[in-house]
């Protein structure tokens, strides 16, 4: 955290909530990793396990993008972690305006999935997709991969360094976003080659996974998935987040006319 000073206790709690949303997510990138002249785009796969099925969510323009890549490139390959994905049939649904993309990842090796970092890399566990209310003044974790921090450090290789945060406020909630504005005083937290440094481009964290952080009478820290990151807006320095309740029961997405 900046600038606050924390007994050893809070630390410990610090670092296990800057770690929780990172272990469901993975980067998926589109490129090729062992040619430094081939241009390599990246944004972050949500894994959520739903009904004892594998999904991975992340946004419709990050799709789209790979899409488009390809008309143009036929040899250009898709990862998602170390798994090398064959997009072909596996979209369950998606929607621009939404923009949101839901993949079944059912026929795939969880372990494919993994990070090769300290942080082990597994589906989040869902049985009920509900309505779970976010208010402003709520606190919520996210993590992500930015693109800016991609790293090559050999031939064939590629680095993805994590950017997450053990708590941020929300600042608006509307039927269709939570924002929050992107402080550093307090509740921002890296975990990262990086150390304590801000990207300078928040492209690639699209797609991240984010978890409402409540704290029962008890004590206890309970955590549950409320929504993607699909945008950062700059003026603002907002994170902009689409609520989970766009997903329904049959891990579709519920249409809505924007206008």
């Amino acid at each position: 955290m900046n600038n606050i000073t924390l007994t050893e206790d809070e630390k410990d709690l610090s670092n296990e909530l800057v770690k929780f949303s990172l272990q469901f997510c993975t980067a998926c990138y589109f490129g090729s990793p062992s040619d430094k002249e081939v241009k390599v785009n990246n944004g972050t796969v949500t894994l959520i396990e739903y009904k004892n099925v594998k999904y991975g969510i992340t946004n419709f323009h990050v799709i789209e993008a790979f899409r488009q890549r390809l008309e143009e490139e036929p040899e250009l390959e898709l990862y998602i972690g170390n798994a090398l994905i064959n997009l072909e049939g596996l979209v369950r649904d998606e929607d621009e305006k939404l923009d949101l993309c839901i993949l079944n990842l059912d026929d795939y090796d969880e372990e494919e999935f993994r990070s090769n970092g300290n942080i082990p890399t597994t589906f989040y566990p869902i049985q009920e997709l509900s309505k779970i209310n976010v208010s402003k003044g709520d606190f919520i974790l996210f993590g992500g991969y930015p693109g800016v921090w991609r790293e090559r450090p050999e031939v064939n290789h590629l680095i993805f360094d994590s950017l997450s945060t053990g708590s941020m406020e929300v600042s608006e909630v509307t039927e269709r976003n939570i924002r929050c504005e992107f402080s550093l005083e307090g509740c921002h937290i890296t975990l990262s080659e990086h150390h304590n440094s801000i990207p300078n481009n928040f492209g690639g964290l699209s797609g991240g996974p984010v978890f409402l952080n409540r704290t029962l009478p008890s004590g206890i820290n309970i955590f549950e998935f409320v929504g993607i990151i699909y945008e950062y807006m700059e003026l603002s320095n907002s994170i902009m987040i689409r609520p989970s309740s766009f997903i329904d029961e049959n891990m579709t997405l519920k249409k809505i006319n924007f206008q």
